[in-house]
């Protein structure tokens, strides 16, 4: 491997985001397993996926998380 191969390669690992899988991201977001794949099948949750296979980008997972804060359920107030 050449030294320009070696930089694009250096280049590629720093740009591409790991994937997480269903299980890492069902750690990350503290759900069981099944309830983050239900949640991909419906398309509530952003993901990818590959095959028969989910995966999820943990910056976006992240993005999600903000943006959607107590747009789904609103606390209980008593008046």
């Amino acid at each position: 491997m050449n030294e320009d191969q070696k930089r694009l390669l250096n280049a590629m690992e720093q740009v591409f985001e790991p994937l997480l899988t269903a299980e890492e991201a069902a750690v990350h977001l503290r759900v069981h397993t099944k309830t983050l794949q239900r949640m991909a099948r419906q398309h509530r949750i952003p993901c990818i996926r590959l095959g028969k296979y989910w995966r999820f980008r943990l910056s976006t997972l992240d993005d999600w998380l903000s943006t959607s804060e107590n747009h789904t359920s609103q606390p209980f107030r008593v008046k």
